[in-house]
Protein backbone atom coordinates (compact mmCIF):
# COMPACT_ATOMS: atom_id res chain seq x y z
CA UNK A 1 0.00 0.00 0.00
CA UNK A 2 1.48 3.66 -0.72
CA UNK A 3 2.10 5.76 2.03
CA UNK A 4 0.11 8.82 2.28
CA UNK A 5 2.14 12.20 2.34
CA UNK A 6 0.98 14.88 5.19
CA UNK A 7 -0.09 16.96 2.57
CA UNK A 8 -3.11 14.49 1.14
CA UNK A 9 -3.88 13.88 4.65
CA UNK A 10 -4.40 17.60 5.82
CA UNK A 11 -6.82 17.50 2.69
CA UNK A 12 -8.86 14.72 3.82
CA UNK A 13 -9.01 15.93 7.40
CA UNK A 14 -10.32 19.00 5.83
CA UNK A 15 -12.89 17.56 3.60
CA UNK A 16 -14.19 15.54 6.89
CA UNK A 17 -14.36 18.65 8.90
CA UNK A 18 -16.67 18.21 11.27
CA UNK A 19 -16.48 14.79 12.20
CA UNK A 20 -19.61 13.54 13.50
CA UNK A 21 -22.36 16.17 14.37
CA UNK A 22 -25.46 13.85 13.53
CA UNK A 23 -27.55 15.71 10.93
CA UNK A 24 -26.12 19.30 11.26
CA UNK A 25 -22.65 17.95 10.96
CA UNK A 26 -23.27 16.09 7.19
CA UNK A 27 -25.21 19.36 6.40
CA UNK A 28 -22.17 21.87 7.49
CA UNK A 29 -19.58 18.88 5.60
CA UNK A 30 -21.78 18.97 2.27
CA UNK A 31 -22.77 23.09 1.86
CA UNK A 32 -20.07 24.79 -0.20
CA UNK A 33 -18.86 27.51 1.96
CA UNK A 34 -16.89 29.01 -0.42
CA UNK A 35 -20.51 30.85 -1.39
CA UNK A 36 -20.94 32.65 1.66
CA UNK A 37 -19.54 35.49 3.29
CA UNK A 38 -17.37 33.11 5.90
CA UNK A 39 -15.22 31.13 2.67
CA UNK A 40 -14.26 27.85 2.75
CA UNK A 41 -13.76 25.72 5.56
CA UNK A 42 -9.59 25.52 5.10
CA UNK A 43 -10.24 29.20 5.30
CA UNK A 44 -11.78 28.56 9.04
CA UNK A 45 -9.84 30.46 11.83
CA UNK A 46 -9.15 28.03 14.64
CA UNK A 47 -11.01 29.02 17.55
CA UNK A 48 -14.22 28.92 15.09
CA UNK A 49 -13.49 25.39 14.13
CA UNK A 50 -13.24 24.50 17.96
CA UNK A 51 -16.53 26.12 18.62
CA UNK A 52 -18.50 24.17 16.20
CA UNK A 53 -16.79 20.71 17.28
CA UNK A 54 -18.49 21.40 20.50
CA UNK A 55 -21.44 22.46 19.84
CA UNK A 56 -22.70 19.93 16.92
CA UNK A 57 -22.55 17.31 19.21
CA UNK A 58 -24.09 18.61 22.59
CA UNK A 59 -28.00 18.00 23.82
CA UNK A 60 -28.37 21.29 24.58
CA UNK A 61 -30.01 23.96 21.78
CA UNK A 62 -26.95 25.87 20.34
CA UNK A 63 -26.81 28.03 17.33
CA UNK A 64 -23.59 29.89 16.71
CA UNK A 65 -23.66 33.78 15.25
CA UNK A 66 -21.06 34.59 13.44
CA UNK A 67 -19.21 37.20 12.09
CA UNK A 68 -20.59 40.69 11.84
CA UNK A 69 -23.22 39.40 9.49
CA UNK A 70 -23.96 36.53 12.16
CA UNK A 71 -24.07 33.94 9.87
CA UNK A 72 -25.99 30.77 11.63
CA UNK A 73 -24.55 27.74 12.36
CA UNK A 74 -26.26 25.41 15.09
CA UNK A 75 -26.62 21.64 16.05
CA UNK A 76 -29.36 18.99 15.78
CA UNK A 77 -31.01 19.82 19.00
CA UNK A 78 -31.77 23.90 17.81
CA UNK A 79 -33.02 22.67 14.47
CA UNK A 80 -36.89 21.95 15.28
CA UNK A 81 -37.10 25.65 17.42
CA UNK A 82 -36.80 27.10 14.21
CA UNK A 83 -39.28 25.04 12.44
CA UNK A 84 -39.36 25.43 8.64
CA UNK A 85 -36.31 28.07 8.73
CA UNK A 86 -34.38 25.12 9.13
CA UNK A 87 -32.16 23.99 7.09
CA UNK A 88 -32.14 27.09 5.02
CA UNK A 89 -31.13 28.85 7.92
CA UNK A 90 -27.70 27.40 8.01
CA UNK A 91 -24.60 29.78 6.73
CA UNK A 92 -26.95 32.33 5.84
CA UNK A 93 -27.11 36.05 7.76
CA UNK A 94 -29.36 35.36 10.57
CA UNK A 95 -31.44 39.06 9.29
CA UNK A 96 -32.52 36.66 6.39
CA UNK A 97 -34.32 34.15 8.21
CA UNK A 98 -34.94 36.04 11.69
CA UNK A 99 -36.66 39.00 9.87
CA UNK A 100 -39.57 39.09 11.97
CA UNK A 101 -38.10 38.97 15.14
CA UNK A 102 -34.84 41.04 14.17
CA UNK A 103 -35.38 44.05 15.78
CA UNK A 104 -35.51 42.55 18.58
CA UNK A 105 -32.99 39.82 18.42
CA UNK A 106 -29.96 42.01 16.50
CA UNK A 107 -29.44 44.29 19.38
CA UNK A 108 -28.82 41.23 22.07
CA UNK A 109 -26.65 39.94 19.68
CA UNK A 110 -24.35 43.24 18.61
CA UNK A 111 -24.78 43.63 22.45
CA UNK A 112 -22.47 40.37 23.38
CA UNK A 113 -20.37 40.99 19.84
CA UNK A 114 -19.63 44.46 20.37
CA UNK A 115 -18.93 44.98 24.02
CA UNK A 116 -18.21 41.32 25.09
CA UNK A 117 -20.96 41.06 27.64
CA UNK A 118 -22.68 37.74 28.39
CA UNK A 119 -26.78 38.49 28.15
CA UNK A 120 -29.35 35.75 30.16
CA UNK A 121 -32.46 35.68 30.49
CA UNK A 122 -34.94 33.20 31.74
CA UNK A 123 -38.64 32.77 30.01
CA UNK A 124 -37.69 35.37 27.07
CA UNK A 125 -40.21 35.94 25.06
CA UNK A 126 -39.71 36.03 21.49
CA UNK A 127 -42.15 36.89 17.98
CA UNK A 128 -41.43 34.46 15.40
CA UNK A 129 -42.83 32.57 12.39
CA UNK A 130 -41.59 29.03 12.17
CA UNK A 131 -44.38 27.44 11.54
CA UNK A 132 -46.01 29.33 8.52
CA UNK A 133 -47.78 31.44 11.11
CA UNK A 134 -47.01 33.42 14.24
CA UNK A 135 -45.91 33.01 17.77
CA UNK A 136 -45.49 34.24 20.87
CA UNK A 137 -43.24 32.11 22.02
CA UNK A 138 -40.52 31.59 25.27
CA UNK A 139 -37.05 30.77 25.97
CA UNK A 140 -34.32 30.72 28.76
CA UNK A 141 -31.17 32.27 26.94
CA UNK A 142 -27.71 32.93 27.48
CA UNK A 143 -25.50 34.42 24.97
CA UNK A 144 -22.22 34.59 25.43
CA UNK A 145 -19.25 35.97 22.98
CA UNK A 146 -16.56 33.71 21.37
CA UNK A 147 -13.45 35.05 22.27
CA UNK A 148 -10.78 35.15 19.06
CA UNK A 149 -7.40 36.08 18.05
CA UNK A 150 -6.42 39.83 19.35
CA UNK A 151 -8.83 39.29 22.17
CA UNK A 152 -11.42 40.34 19.62
CA UNK A 153 -14.67 39.01 19.62
CA UNK A 154 -15.82 36.77 16.60
CA UNK A 155 -19.52 35.34 17.68
CA UNK A 156 -21.97 35.04 19.47
CA UNK A 157 -22.81 31.68 21.05
CA UNK A 158 -26.44 31.28 21.86
CA UNK A 159 -27.45 28.24 24.81
CA UNK A 160 -31.37 28.40 25.08
CA UNK A 161 -33.52 25.80 26.56
CA UNK A 162 -37.55 27.04 24.39
CA UNK A 163 -40.02 27.20 27.82
CA UNK A 164 -42.70 28.20 25.75
CA UNK A 165 -45.28 25.09 27.03
CA UNK A 166 -44.42 25.83 30.52
CA UNK A 167 -44.85 29.51 29.90
CA UNK A 168 -48.45 28.88 28.55
CA UNK A 169 -49.45 26.31 31.22
CA UNK A 170 -48.79 28.77 34.23
CA UNK A 171 -50.38 31.71 32.63
CA UNK A 172 -53.75 29.10 31.74
CA UNK A 173 -53.47 28.69 35.54
CA UNK A 174 -53.41 32.40 36.15
CA UNK A 175 -56.48 32.71 34.20
CA UNK A 176 -58.05 29.75 35.66
CA UNK A 177 -58.03 31.42 39.02
CA UNK A 178 -59.03 34.55 37.66
CA UNK A 179 -62.25 33.30 35.85
CA UNK A 180 -63.30 30.98 38.62
CA UNK A 181 -63.01 34.37 40.68
CA UNK A 182 -64.95 36.11 37.86
CA UNK A 183 -67.35 33.32 37.64
CA UNK A 184 -68.42 33.10 41.26
CA UNK A 185 -68.89 36.69 41.68
CA UNK A 186 -71.15 36.39 38.78
CA UNK A 187 -72.95 33.48 40.36
CA UNK A 188 -73.80 35.47 43.47
CA UNK A 189 -75.22 38.19 41.36
CA UNK A 190 -77.30 36.40 39.34
CA UNK A 191 -78.62 34.28 42.24
CA UNK A 192 -79.37 37.66 43.90
CA UNK A 193 -81.19 38.67 40.79
CA UNK A 194 -83.70 35.52 40.70
CA UNK A 195 -84.77 35.90 44.23
CA UNK A 196 -85.68 39.57 43.31
CA UNK A 197 -87.73 38.04 39.95
CA UNK A 198 -89.30 35.37 41.83
CA UNK A 199 -90.04 37.90 44.72
CA UNK A 200 -91.97 40.18 42.27
CA UNK A 201 -94.18 37.41 40.43
CA UNK A 202 -94.74 35.70 43.44
CA UNK A 203 -98.38 35.65 45.35
CA UNK A 204 -97.09 32.31 47.77
CA UNK A 205 -94.47 31.17 49.41
CA UNK A 206 -94.73 28.38 47.79
CA UNK A 207 -94.95 29.50 44.26
CA UNK A 208 -91.78 32.05 45.18
CA UNK A 209 -89.69 28.41 45.63
CA UNK A 210 -91.37 26.82 42.67
CA UNK A 211 -89.72 30.05 40.60
CA UNK A 212 -86.65 29.82 42.05
CA UNK A 213 -86.27 26.21 42.02
CA UNK A 214 -87.33 26.30 37.95
CA UNK A 215 -84.67 29.77 37.52
CA UNK A 216 -81.65 28.02 38.95
CA UNK A 217 -82.19 24.95 37.36
CA UNK A 218 -82.52 26.53 34.14
CA UNK A 219 -79.63 29.04 34.87
CA UNK A 220 -77.49 25.50 35.91
CA UNK A 221 -78.77 24.27 32.36
CA UNK A 222 -77.52 27.93 30.62
CA UNK A 223 -73.77 27.29 32.27
CA UNK A 224 -73.59 23.70 31.29
CA UNK A 225 -72.81 25.81 28.25
CA UNK A 226 -70.11 27.85 29.24
CA UNK A 227 -68.10 25.51 31.67
CA UNK A 228 -64.69 27.49 32.68
CA UNK A 229 -62.28 27.08 29.58
CA UNK A 230 -59.34 29.57 30.45
CA UNK A 231 -59.91 32.27 28.20
CA UNK A 232 -60.46 30.70 25.42
CA UNK A 233 -59.91 27.11 25.71
CA UNK A 234 -63.60 26.31 26.35
CA UNK A 235 -64.55 22.64 26.29
CA UNK A 236 -67.14 22.24 22.86
CA UNK A 237 -70.86 21.47 23.80
CA UNK A 238 -71.42 17.89 22.06
CA UNK A 239 -74.20 18.47 19.89
CA UNK A 240 -75.16 21.69 17.32
CA UNK A 241 -77.81 23.29 18.32
CA UNK A 242 -79.98 27.08 16.66
CA UNK A 243 -78.97 30.35 17.47
CA UNK A 244 -82.86 30.64 18.94
CA UNK A 245 -82.57 27.36 21.12
CA UNK A 246 -79.37 28.85 22.18
CA UNK A 247 -80.04 32.47 23.13
CA UNK A 248 -83.78 30.96 25.08
CA UNK A 249 -81.30 28.96 26.91
CA UNK A 250 -79.20 31.71 28.23
CA UNK A 251 -81.69 34.08 28.76
CA UNK A 252 -84.50 32.18 30.04
CA UNK A 253 -83.47 32.18 34.18
CA UNK A 254 -83.76 35.97 33.77
CA UNK A 255 -87.53 36.61 32.81
CA UNK A 256 -90.09 37.39 35.41
CA UNK A 257 -93.00 35.14 34.75
CA UNK A 258 -95.09 38.50 34.19
CA UNK A 259 -97.72 38.89 31.05
CA UNK A 260 -95.08 41.23 29.87
CA UNK A 261 -92.83 39.94 27.33
CA UNK A 262 -89.31 41.13 29.90
CA UNK A 263 -86.64 39.64 26.75
CA UNK A 264 -87.84 39.33 23.15
CA UNK A 265 -85.52 37.38 20.74
CA UNK A 266 -86.31 36.78 17.19
CA UNK A 267 -84.71 36.18 14.10
CA UNK A 268 -84.57 32.99 11.56
CA UNK A 269 -83.31 29.66 12.20
CA UNK A 270 -79.05 29.52 12.08
CA UNK A 271 -77.13 26.57 13.09
CA UNK A 272 -74.48 26.74 15.46
CA UNK A 273 -72.00 24.23 15.27
CA UNK A 274 -70.89 22.22 17.97
CA UNK A 275 -67.24 23.85 18.32
CA UNK A 276 -68.93 27.22 18.11
CA UNK A 277 -71.62 26.62 20.57
CA UNK A 278 -69.32 27.53 23.51
CA UNK A 279 -68.01 30.87 22.20
CA UNK A 280 -71.02 31.96 21.20
CA UNK A 281 -72.92 30.98 24.72
CA UNK A 282 -70.04 32.59 26.71
CA UNK A 283 -70.79 35.80 24.83
CA UNK A 284 -74.16 35.96 25.54
CA UNK A 285 -73.67 34.63 28.71
CA UNK A 286 -71.38 37.50 30.14
CA UNK A 287 -73.33 40.20 28.22
CA UNK A 288 -76.74 38.86 30.36
CA UNK A 289 -74.60 38.91 33.56
CA UNK A 290 -73.64 42.25 32.86
CA UNK A 291 -77.21 43.68 31.82
CA UNK A 292 -78.23 41.68 35.40
CA UNK A 293 -75.46 43.58 37.50
CA UNK A 294 -75.45 47.14 35.59
CA UNK A 295 -78.09 47.32 32.72
CA UNK A 296 -81.63 46.64 32.05
CA UNK A 297 -81.96 43.61 33.96
CA UNK A 298 -81.32 45.38 36.90
CA UNK A 299 -84.37 47.25 37.14
CA UNK A 300 -87.79 46.12 37.06
CA UNK A 301 -88.82 47.89 33.93
CA UNK A 302 -85.81 47.09 31.66
CA UNK A 303 -85.96 45.39 28.78
CA UNK A 304 -83.60 43.66 26.30
CA UNK A 305 -84.49 43.11 22.49
CA UNK A 306 -82.33 40.86 20.82
CA UNK A 307 -82.58 40.07 17.16
CA UNK A 308 -80.20 38.68 14.55
CA UNK A 309 -80.01 38.16 10.57
CA UNK A 310 -77.50 36.74 7.97
CA UNK A 311 -75.88 39.03 5.80
CA UNK A 312 -74.31 37.70 2.77
CA UNK A 313 -71.54 35.09 4.47
CA UNK A 314 -72.07 36.50 7.98
CA UNK A 315 -74.38 36.21 10.83
CA UNK A 316 -75.43 39.67 12.71
CA UNK A 317 -77.13 39.19 15.94
CA UNK A 318 -77.69 42.89 17.83
CA UNK A 319 -78.71 43.38 21.32
CA UNK A 320 -80.53 46.17 22.66
CA UNK A 321 -81.08 47.67 26.46
CA UNK A 322 -83.87 49.68 27.53
CA UNK A 323 -85.10 50.34 30.66
CA UNK A 324 -82.04 50.44 32.82
CA UNK A 325 -80.15 53.20 34.93
CA UNK A 326 -79.03 55.73 32.23
CA UNK A 327 -75.21 55.61 30.92
CA UNK A 328 -74.03 59.06 31.76
CA UNK A 329 -70.38 57.98 30.27
CA UNK A 330 -69.09 55.16 28.54
CA UNK A 331 -66.93 52.51 30.74
CA UNK A 332 -63.44 53.55 30.65
CA UNK A 333 -61.81 50.29 31.54
CA UNK A 334 -63.22 46.50 30.82
CA UNK A 335 -64.43 44.39 33.01
CA UNK A 336 -63.10 40.38 32.79
CA UNK A 337 -66.36 39.39 31.75
CA UNK A 338 -65.85 41.88 28.23
CA UNK A 339 -62.53 40.57 28.40
CA UNK A 340 -64.09 36.93 28.19
CA UNK A 341 -66.76 38.22 25.85
CA UNK A 342 -64.47 39.59 23.18
CA UNK A 343 -61.97 36.72 23.21
CA UNK A 344 -64.90 34.21 22.37
CA UNK A 345 -66.18 36.13 19.40
CA UNK A 346 -63.00 37.75 17.84
CA UNK A 347 -60.42 35.39 18.75
CA UNK A 348 -62.38 32.27 18.64
CA UNK A 349 -64.87 32.58 16.03
CA UNK A 350 -62.82 35.00 14.01
CA UNK A 351 -65.46 37.92 14.29
CA UNK A 352 -66.27 41.00 15.35
CA UNK A 353 -68.09 42.95 18.76
CA UNK A 354 -69.33 46.71 18.40
CA UNK A 355 -70.60 48.38 21.76
CA UNK A 356 -72.76 51.99 21.44
CA UNK A 357 -73.29 52.81 24.70
CA UNK A 358 -76.02 54.97 24.25
CA UNK A 359 -77.79 57.07 27.18
CA UNK A 360 -80.85 54.61 27.45
CA UNK A 361 -79.13 51.59 27.54
CA UNK A 362 -76.59 49.36 25.51
CA UNK A 363 -76.57 48.45 22.39
CA UNK A 364 -74.31 45.71 20.80
CA UNK A 365 -73.55 44.50 17.79
CA UNK A 366 -71.66 40.63 17.34
CA UNK A 367 -70.91 39.64 13.82
CA UNK A 368 -69.40 36.36 12.86
CA UNK A 369 -68.80 34.73 9.49
CA UNK A 370 -71.12 31.41 9.33
CA UNK A 371 -68.58 29.55 7.94
CA UNK A 372 -66.85 29.87 11.81
CA UNK A 373 -70.77 29.87 13.48
CA UNK A 374 -71.20 25.95 11.86
CA UNK A 375 -68.15 24.77 12.83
Amino acid sequence: MKPTSSGTARKSGEKEFPLGGGEMGALVRALDWSKTSLGPISAWPAHLKTTISLILPAQAQIVLFWGPEFVALYNDAYAPTIGGKHPRALGRPARENWAELWDDLEPLLRRVLETGETVFAKDRPFYIERHGYPENVYFDISYSPVWGEADKVGGVLCIVSETTERVVAQERQRLLLVETNHRLKNLFAMIDAMISLSVRSARTPQGFAQGLRGRLAALLHAKELVRPGIMGTEHAASERTTVDALVRTILQPYGDDTARERISASGPDVVVGATAVTSLALALHETATNAVKYGALSEPSGAIQIAWETRGDDFCLEWAETGGPPIVVSPSTQGFGSVLTERSIISQLGGKIDYDWQRSGLKLRITVPLDRLSV
